[in-house]
C-alpha cells in the first residue's frame, strides 16, 4: 500500500499538536522490507529517510528523491524508532511489584 511521507520536523510537530495517535513498524510494499509508520488524525505515513547534504559528496541524482526510511526486520523498525525517541523504550530489567502493607 503506498503511503505519502513525513520528515523528522513535521513529525515532532504533529506530536507536541497531539495530531499523532500511534508509531509503529509497518511492511512496506514490496513484502521484505520495514518502515516506521505514523497513524495520525487524518493521516498514514511513513517516515522519511534524512538526507545527508555535504559539499564534497559526489551522488547520482536518484539520491534526492524522497524515499521511506527502510529496515529488514520489524524488530530493527521499532528499535530505530526508539533510538529516535518516537516510542517510549522498553526496559530489559523487570522492576518488582511494589509491596504494600495492610493491616488485618
Amino acid at each position: 500500500m503506498p503511503y505519502k511521507l513525513i520528515s523528522l520536523l513535521p513529525l515532532q510537530i504533529a506530536r507536541m499538536l497531539r495530531l499523532v495517535r500511534s508509531i509503529e513498524p509497518g511492511q512496506l510494499a514490496d513484502g521484505k522490507r520495514w518502515g516506521v509508520l505514523i497513524k495520525g488524525r487524518g493521516f498514514t505515513r511513513l517516515l522519511q529517510e534524512d538526507l545527508l547534504v555535504g559539499p564534497g559528496l559526489i551522488r547520482p541524482s536518484s539520491y534526492y528523491v524522497p524515499r521511506p526510511r527502510e529496515f529488514y526486520s520489524e524488530a530493527s523498525a521499532l528499535l530505530a524508532a526508539q533510538q529516535l525517541r518516537l516510542v517510549p523504550r522498553r526496559s530489559s530489567t523487570h522492576a518488582a511489584a511494589p509491596q504494600f502493607w495492610t493491616r488485618r
